[in-house]
């Protein structure tokens, strides 16, 4: 179960980051598929003006519980004229029916997959696209890190990035912006484009998702993130 053919559980996972613009923290959140509970979020940040990193774990559990799986991921970075560039990414997914792996290093803005299972999977996939054409991409859980980041009012819902998770590339845009009681909702989508397979494509190519933001200081503090896909509406919610 990589990213790119499971957007759902890369939104939700990737809704750990944005807590704080500067120091460390950690966190906890609820997450819910269709209104059950589905399982707990851990993470770990930190970033500055420079630089960010990151660390997040999930586990299911509750009624709404499928399988047993498990995810560990982390990301890090620097920042450059507001931009996110990765160094690294590294990802372990368990699924209970799967696991997969890959680590991914970045020279300049263009990847390079090191290891992990997904080298094995690339080889044998005939869709699969090579990173050396990538340049300018992110990986997945740095371009959610930009979506839900604390960040300044203005320009809250203008992102636009395109990913590369070791096999395919999507985007994900914010499109709209809403303003109620004070909060800002921001309207988007996460959109396959390239390397998947017809039968992904037909299940679904759109993903649209919202965020919601509320003031925090001077800036903006995401307070919870909803998922739309064939499987049902995610969300998840600060604890």
């Amino acid at each position: 179960m990589r990213f790119a053919t499971t957007p759902l559980i890369a939104l939700i996972l990737a809704s750990l980051a944005g807590v704080v613009r500067s120091g460390g923290t950690r966190g906890n959140y609820d997450v819910r598929l269709l209104g059950l509970p589905v399982g707990k979020m851990q993470f770990a940040s930190r970033d500055d003006d420079r630089a960010y990193a990151f660390t997040g774990a999930f586990n299911t559990r509750g009624v709404g519980r499928i399988v047993d799986a498990g995810f560990r991921l982390s990301a890090q970075g620097r920042l450059s004229k507001g931009r996110l560039r990765p160094t690294t990414n590294d990802e372990q997914i368990d699924t209970g029916s799967r696991r997969s792996t890959v680590q991914m290093r970045y020279s300049g803005s263009i990847p390079r997959i090191t290891s992990g299972s997904v080298v094995a999977e690339v080889a044998d996939d005939p869709n699969a696209l090579n990173p050396a054409a990538q340049g300018g991409t992110v990986d997945p859980l740095t371009a959610l890190w930009g979506v839900l980041r604390d960040r300044p009012d203005a320009g809250l819902c203008q992102y636009d990035v395109a990913i590369f998770d070791g096999q395919r590339q999507s985007r994900l845009a914010m499109t709209a912006r809403n303003e109620a009681g004070g909060r800002v909702t921001c309207t988007g989508a996460y959109t396959r484009l390239k390397g998947f397979s017809a039968s992904e494509l037909k299940r679904q190519t759109v993903y649209p998702f919202t965020v919601t933001y509320a003031p925090s200081g001077a800036l903006m503090q995401a307070q919870s993130l909803s998922v739309r896909s064939t499987y049902g509406t995610a969300e998840m919610t600060r604890d």
